[in-house]
């Protein structure tokens, strides 16, 4: 059985800056088989990494070096030379999120990248069949705070063409719209159907009892249950199975979907093995734990995503 694919989540995120040049460059020195990243569309069109659809104030200061507070300016409406003003090197101390990255390495004066700067990197200092997960992030529930999902995917491929690197990216995207434009326009560059952890989205779940009404976990689960506009009409509720993940994997496969990018929770042997039929390559999100990165190893999964891409390096070793 081969061994899975190492991607370093947003670069790697537990061990440097997450979306920075200097987390994917680190990366790449550390033989990770690929990097993820989540990119945006600045207000002058530029493709820009940043994982929220604003600032995130755990990570971001100003230009007077003081941490942002929310509401911090959404991307869409900065230039790409505004974001490049904003300091993303270190984690904000205190914050909720810092806790999470004990052992991350600061690097002040780390920039908000273009995409266009990480494609350069990959084609000069990775090796051959290294992988670019690029994640076409929108927001799902208000498209008004992002780009619009065919305006990004153009954006995307029209980039990815022009730098020569089609081979080397896989676009993903909790927004099929996006992933479908993206297929559409450029069939040669791979995709990898994103999907929110299934007991989030599953209507019937037990954890939909404490789902506050009127929050986020709420009203995505009432979008999943009406028929979200972001699965672009790769509808689970048409199509058959016996469980709940059965009708979600049949659904991708009704698309024009390469893989399947999940949450780690949501594959089992059962899931792989359904997903093999309908012939979607696995892939999963964040593994971070050894115990975890073993067993999704041994299913035989494409790739697994960690932020501790050591980890997973000495593990698969």
């Amino acid at each position: 059985m081969r061994k899975p694919l190492q991607i370093a989540h947003r670069g790697g995120a537990g061990l440097w800056p997450e979306n920075t040049m200097e987390a994917f460059e680190r990366a790449i020195a550390m033989d990770a088989e690929g990097i993820e990243l989540d990119v945006h569309l600045s207000r002058d069109g530029k493709l820009v990494v940043h994982h929220d659809e604003s600032l995130k104030p755990a990570i971001a200061r100003g230009p007077d070096g003081q941490w942002l507070t929310r509401p911090t300016p959404l991307l869409k409406e900065l230039s790409a030379a505004e974001l490049a003003a904003y300091d993303v090197g270190r984690l904000r101390p205190g914050a909720g999120y810092s806790a999470r990255y004990p052992e991350q390495t600061p690097f002040d004066g780390a920039r908000v990248p273009l995409l266009a700067d990480v494609y350069a990197l990959v084609k000069r200092a990775a090796k051959p069949g290294f992988r670019l997960y690029v994640e076409l992030k929108t927001a799902l529930l208000d498209l008004s705070q992002s780009a619009d999902p065919v305006a990004l995917a153009d954006a995307a491929v029209a980039l990815t063409r022009a730098q020569g690197i089609s081979e080397t990216v896989t676009f993903v995207s909790f927004d099929w719209r996006a992933l479908g434009h993206a297929k559409e326009i450029a069939p040669d560059i791979l995709n990898a159907f994103t999907t929110l952890p299934f007991f989030q989205i599953d209507p019937e779940d037990a954890s939909a009892a404490r789902d506050v009404p009127g929050s986020e976990d709420d009203l995505i689960r009432r979008a999943s249950a009406g028929g979200a506009p972001w699965t672009a009409g790769f509808d689970w509720r048409t199509q058959a199975g016996a469980t709940f993940a059965e009708r979600m994997l049949r659904a991708i496969a009704s698309g024009p979907a390469d893989g399947w990018f999940s949450w780690h929770g949501d594959v089992t042997s059962t899931t792989a093995a359904l997903a093999g039929e309908l012939g979607l390559a696995v892939s999963c999100w964040t593994v971070d734990e050894e115990a975890e990165m073993q067993r999704l190893a041994a299913l035989g999964i494409e790739a697994i995503l960690t932020d501790r891409p050591d980890r997973l390096k000495k593990l698969l070793a």
